[in-house]
């Protein structure tokens, strides 16, 4: 597996990505723009050649704030999550960030667990964050 920078050809299957993997996700202009604007911190993760996940994670304040992350179906429960959190979290740090921040849907335990091994903690209850009402959590790093 190789783990880089976004490039250009990635896009296509980032976006396909995108919706196979979220009910509410980033239309392809958002997507577009995050390649424009923060490409140092938008990940990919590939295998054969094929794009089987990706992070993006963007900059405010000097606060890192990530975004996004998916992995395809047939890859996810093998760590490659947890892998591509690991290379960004190196990024902001070799960038001089070390406060870090996401939301995640409350219900999403897997991902949640992820994210407390990474050192991310609970930091705020977000009422009727995401569009179909779920409530999320803000988690908090550095």
């Amino acid at each position: 597996m190789i783990f880089r920078q976004v490039e250009a050809d990635d896009l296509y299957t980032i976006i396909d990505l995108e919706y196979q993997n979220f009910d509410f996700p980033y239309p392809p202009e958002i997507i577009n723009f995050l390649y424009e604007s923060y490409r140092n911190t938008f990940l990919v993760v590939e295998k054969d050649r094929d794009i089987i996940g990706f992070v993006i994670g963007i900059t405010q304040k000097k606060e890192g704030h990530i975004l996004v992350i998916a992995v395809r179906d047939d890859f996810k429960r093998k760590g490659i999550g947890t892998v591509l959190m690991k290379k960004l979290i190196n990024v902001y740090e070799k960038n001089g960030i070390t406060r870090l921040k996401l939301e995640v849907r409350e219900s999403n335990v897997a991902a949640i667990s992820m994210y407390r091994k990474l050192g991310f903690k609970i930091n705020n209850k977000l009422k009727h964050y995401y569009e179909d009402g779920e409530d999320g959590l803000l988690l908090r790093r550095g």
